[in-house]
């Protein structure tokens, strides 16, 4: 959360007012030498905080000038919070494996759960909220049929961090992009049919290949 802070160090400086629009991401990636992902991350946290707005398209605006204790409360909250950029890492590493194994060990009932927690993402496409816990379902029941228990305790651990605030306000901007519930539906539906005719290969392809484009997306202007 350091450039959360020097954010607001500039508002309390009067450098940064109210209507003022931030440069853009890359510029702040320069500014305070860091990566694009962490700007991204720290910008998802000030809107949580309500220190600036994302309007669509045409950039982040500062919105409101920090206030205590509330303000430090919800960024020793945010601080607690893992990053989704890290937390995407891991998830491909993890999970590309779980599918692999799921792939070759998934019983019938494995089959029939993930299914069904693909149906319910189809049924509640036009439902962000509902749609992102079926995808985690989703994802934990791919874990399941890999039957490990090992990998299921990693994936749970990662999936509760699918709870998280930064988290959900980032993947919430993509889920509403247009096309992009379908897109990630078909995904979902890739990963589930190669599982299916137990391509184990193509598993552990399809959920890299899934996991690397929501980093994508996420970045995604």
């Amino acid at each position: 959360m350091k450039i959360v802070e020097q954010v607001r160090d500039l508002i309390k400086e009067g450098r940064l007012k109210p209507g003022d629009k931030l440069p853009p991401e890359q510029v702040l990636a320069e500014k305070f030498g860091t990566s694009r992902p962490s700007v991204r991350e720290a910008l998802s946290a000030l809107e949580i905080l309500g220190i600036i707005e994302c309007r669509g398209g045409k950039g982040n605006f500062i919105k409101d000038t920090p206030r205590s204790p509330l303000y430090e409360q919800g960024v020793m909250e945010l601080e607690g919070e893992e990053s989704p950029f890290e937390m995407l890492e891991a998830r491909k590493a993890v999970e590309s494996e779980i599918a692999e194994l799921a792939a070759k060990k998934a019983s019938q009932e494995d089959i029939d759960a993930i299914y069904e927690s693909l149906h319910k993402m189809e049924g509640a496409i036009s439902n962000i909220p509902e749609m992102m816990e079926f995808d985690r379902e989703f994802h934990i029941n791919v874990a399941r049929a890999a039957h490990n228990n090992l990998l299921f305790s990693m994936m749970t651990y990662l999936s509760n961090l699918l709870k998280e605030k930064l988290w959900i306000n980032m993947k919430e901007k993509t889920w509403n992009l247009p096309g992009y519930p379908q897109k990630y539906l078909k995904e979902h539906t890739e990963i589930f049919n190669a599982i299916k005719s137990k391509d184990s290969k193509k598993a552990r392809k399809q959920v890299y290949h899934h996991l690397a484009g929501v980093k994508k997306d996420l970045l995604r202007n």
